[in-house]
């Protein structure tokens, strides 16, 4: 289903975690990205859709979450309630069931969120207990997680490990850094609390009931998907992946794509893949437009990586940074760029980092002198270019 529409229907075999299209139904073209295209394998791309939305294997007790669910795997706990999620409009019920979107859906209606509260205190065996039919068993990421109704649905987000939550500070700093850079609609707003002494970074769904999110995995062709993982871009996949991505009616891509890497050099973002950039959906209209910027956690040395790295900075750390997060092109466009909007931001980053006691005064210090060497890179690049169009 899609909110009200059927789009397909499809049988599943649990225990070999395979499934299979049956037909399709009176709404189609409503079906996820790609599987209206001429000779779509629309078995994979199904259960491509599937792996995604549900808990993966690498998110922290794993194991545990299953056991206490008594699911074998996460495509059984995924199938639990109707499969109501809150970053798009994808659900599910079995052939003739009698439900409608509006009455169950989670963007307008609260939920019992034990489940997602479970998961925050790492409390397994209250899971048992717990009302299965909730946004969390679609919800995918390595991160710790939890959606909570509290005014709306709200995700409470620690990090990868959960017994250190200094994830949550980076991924507020980058949302507030990227909001006063390029505006307050850029980035998904995530603000920093607590959950039972555990820094976390809250934020609404990136989407309401009008549009829907499409991860750029799914839009790339299989061959274009290599790009996130080439050293060296081959120019001309590039170009078509940038004609492809410009079919869509997104304006402006390219100043995004150069956006993007500027905000992954000034806040060290260490996790930037395909899934983590998208487009928005307007399903009134039909129209793509880039999403704002999203999940941004491990941000500023949050990560276990970037504390290692941070931790005794010397030359070799800039080098280190800078080969991870730069590579930033002289000749890109950066006429959007104004060095003006983040002046002070420095003293963002102390006031946010300085509330963990892990980020004593001298890692901090290392921290800002490093985003500095970034930001004045920008700075050049963008100070020469309006050189070169005065002239």
């Amino acid at each position: 289903m899609h909110q009200e529409d059927e789009v397909l229907s499809f049988s599943v075999c649990f225990s070999e975690k395979e499934i299979h299209v049956t037909g399709k139904r009176a709404h189609f073209e409503k079906a996820p990205y790609g599987m209206n295209k001429e000779g779509a394998n629309l078995d994979r791309i199904l259960q491509a859709f599937f792996s995604r939305r549900a808990i993966p294997n690498v998110r922290y007790a794993f194991k545990e979450i299953l056991e206490a669910t008594g699911c074998e795997n996460s495509l059984i706990l995924s199938f639990k309630g109707h499969g109501l999620s809150l970053s798009n409009h994808y659900w599910y019920k079995k052939e003739g069931e009698k439900l409608s979107y509006k009455d169950i859906n989670f963007f307008e209606h609260p939920w019992d969120d034990s489940f997602g509260r479970a998961l925050l205190r790492g409390d397994f065996a209250a899971l048992k207990s717990c009302d299965l039919n909730v946004p969390d068993i679609v919800t995918p990421g390595w991160a710790t997680k939890g959606w909570l109704y509290e005014d709306g649905p709200k995700l409470y987000k620690i990090g990868i490990d959960p017994k250190s939550s200094e994830e949550a500070l980076g991924e507020v700093l980058s949302s507030r850094l990227i909001r006063k850079m390029l505006g307050e609609d850029a980035a998904l707003t995530y603000e920093l609390g607590r959950f039972e002494g555990k820094y976390v970074s809250i934020s609404k769904p990136i989407i309401n009931m009008d549009q829907d999110l499409v991860h750029l995995w799914e839009v790339l062709p299989e061959e274009m998907r290599v790009l996130s993982f080439e050293k060296s871009v081959d120019r001309a996949k590039a170009k078509r992946f940038y004609e492809l991505l410009s079919s869509c009616g997104v304006p402006n891509l390219y100043t995004h794509f150069v956006q993007l890497s500027c905000i992954r050099a000034l806040c060290f973002l260490p996790d930037l893949h395909f899934g983590n950039i998208a487009l928005l959906h307007n399903l009134k209209n039909g129209e793509y437009t880039p999403a704002p910027f999203f999940d941004l956690a491990g941000s500023f040395g949050g990560s276990e990586r970037g504390k290692k790295i941070l931790a005794g900075l010397n030359k070799g750390t800039y080098f280190i940074v800078y080969f991870l997060f730069g590579g930033l092109d002289a000749d890109w466009d950066y006429s959007w760029y104004d060095p003006k909007r983040l002046e002070g931001f420095e003293d963002e980053i102390r006031s946010v980092l300085s509330q963990s006691d892990f980020y004593n005064e001298e890692l901090i210090e290392n921290i800002v002198a490093v985003y500095k060497v970034q930001k004045e890179e920008i700075d050049e690049h963008a100070a020469k270019q309006k050189e070169k169009s005065a002239v």
